[in-house]
């Protein structure tokens, strides 16, 4: 196993880089990621790991739960603490690094299909929220979450980080303007713009179609008027109390889990 310990080795600035940058990552068509859990999530998911930076502590400590990554045909490094600190973009990284070819993330056109529930998340820039969102539809059994154009990087280490593995297992299309995206699906789906409005539809009576496609949006903003005027329904969830408005991640999770609930 080949050393580094230098923190100017060029893959250790290879996967600063990644990190870090969006148009980076979709130029070369690679993302980083750090943490024993997301490494072994990443691997045991199918994603092709080309190289792994592992301090010698970590492989210790994680020596059963390591060796298949050992015995695979990717690149491992071991490397010096110095180096450790100056990878680590997380807290809990855990002294394990590893750059990876991204999932082919088909276009929304080619890949969406009639059939099940889907999640659209039109413009979302909080990480957390967005990764948080995408665990929490693959827990409710969603067929599988849409990212408009402007939504934050699928391959954000935050992101990646936030979803707990579950941005490599479930179905995750990227799609385009919303307004055009809302169009496409319809007569294949029923969509449904969740908004803050007292006339719109509580979702608590809300009976959801077969197929299905709720629209989220930003987090400040909320959907533009024209693209929840485009959807078919406009849904709300009935707040007490003095609240304006929920954070986007926990309101997601209220509508994920109407949206798949027997009624």
């Amino acid at each position: 196993m080949e050393q580094i310990s230098s923190k100017e080795n060029q893959n250790v600035k290879e996967y600063g880089k990644l990190v870090s940058s969006k148009s980076h990552r979709d130029k070369t068509g690679r993302f980083g990621i750090e943490s024993v859990k997301l490494v072994l999530e990443a691997a045991a998911s199918g994603i092709e790991l080309e190289k792994v930076f592992v301090t010698d502590q970590c492989f210790k400590k994680h020596t059963a739960a390591l060796q298949k990554l050992f015995e695979s045909t990717c690149r491992i490094y071991e490397i010096t603490e110095p180096v450790e600190q100056k990878m680590t973009h997380t807290q809990n990284a855990g002294g394990i690094f590893a750059i990876c070819k991204k999932l082919d993330k088909r276009n929304l056109a080619d890949t969406i299909v009639t059939g099940g529930k889907y999640l659209y998340l039109a413009g979302l820039q909080d990480s957390g929220n967005v990764g948080t969102i995408i665990r929490t539809a693959e827990a409710m059994g969603l067929s599988g979450v849409i990212l408009s154009a402007g939504t934050c990087d699928l391959y954000s280490l935050k992101v990646l980080r936030a979803s707990m593995g579950s941005a490599f297992r479930l179905p995750v299309i990227l799609g385009g303007d919303p307004l055009a995206d809302i169009e496409k699906f319809r007569g294949g789906f029923v969509t449904y713009a969740a908004v803050v409005d007292e006339n719109a539809d509580s979702v608590l009576e809300t009976r959801f179609a077969d197929c299905s496609v709720v629209v989220v949006g930003n987090e400040g903003n909320g959907l533009s008027r024209e693209a929840a005027q485009a959807c078919d329904h406009q849904i709300t969830i009935r707040m007490k109390g003095n609240a304006e408005s929920l954070n986007a991640g926990m309101a997601a999770g209220i509508l994920m889990w109407e949206l798949v609930r027997d009624h």
